[in-house]
């Protein structure tokens, strides 16, 4: 399930405030959020110094569903949008079924206020939360290798008891290639990606590499509780399994589908 850009951009001006995103920076920022929800979109994001950036938002021009207005802001113009009566009906009758399906009723009301209570900061604010939550500033470069290597170990230890699941349910199967998949992630993270990660800025990296590691956070405690649970969570399972495995196969390169994969996890 992704969302097309009119759909998402939908989804973030509904939970916004008074159904409003004041600028691209902000709307960029809220958009960018959904990754570590495990809600794919069809936008990408590199890094530059405001954190995630998508020149497709650039690009955006009003329709049916939203529109912009440009305004005067501390001596610059700025654009904010707005959503329209077909935008929320688009939200009520498309998106929201959609999310729906895919989270939890606890997970939809956590999406819904993160965005809401997000939608209120400056464009800064949301920037520098965005900076510290994915450790992408250069002072916070030792935390982020931490991470990347507690990360690295919390999922090789799932990885090595990873035959202790037995394969008798099509739940069980995707559980171990979920698993499977994010050993070989996050050793893609240690081993390569951030490896080599300098004391500069990572301007023009893909950002979604960042939002990637802190979604493997999110699900460790979840990969746990399945490894020992009798009734698995077929849904969340599912869910994630179609996020990493079937909606990244044309955004990123650790995919399945990429000729040059092996390489990657050599």
């Amino acid at each position: 399930m992704r969302l097309k850009k009119e759909e998402a951009i939908c989804l973030v001006l509904a939970f916004s405030k008074n159904n409003e995103i004041s600028s691209k920076t902000k709307l960029n920022k809220l958009l960018a959020r959904l990754n570590l929800f495990a809600i794919p979109i069809d936008f990408d994001f590199s890094l530059n110094k405001y954190g995630s950036c998508s020149v497709e938002i650039d690009e955006i021009e009003d329709t049916n569903y939203y529109g912009s207005e440009s305004y005067s802001y501390q001596g610059r113009q700025v654009t904010k949008f707005y959503l329209k009566d077909e935008g929320r009906k688009l939200y009520n009758e498309t998106v929201k079924p959609k999310l729906q399906k895919i989270l939890t009723p606890e997970e939809f009301m956590e999406l819904r206020e993160k965005i809401y209570s997000l939608s209120q900061l400056k464009a800064e604010d949301i920037s520098t939360d965005e900076h510290r939550r994915l450790l992408v500033d250069i002072e916070d470069r030792y935390k982020l290798i931490q991470t990347v290597n507690a990360v690295y170990i919390d999922i090789m230890e799932l990885y090595e008891k990873i035959n202790e699941i037995p394969e008798h349910s099509f739940a069980n199967i995707k559980l171990r290639g979920l698993i499977e998949y994010c050993y070989y992630l996050s050793k893609f993270f240690k081993e390569k990606r951030f490896k080599r990660i300098g004391d500069e800025y990572d301007f023009g990296a893909y950002m979604f590499d960042y939002y990637l590691l802190f979604f493997l956070i999110r699900i460790i405690p979840f990969l746990k509780e399945q490894m020992v649970s009798k009734v698995k969570d077929d849904i969340r399972i599912n869910r994630y399994y179609n996020f990493l495995m079937v909606e990244l196969k044309d955004k990123h390169p650790f995919s399945l589908e990429n000729k040059d994969l092996k390489e990657l996890v050599r």
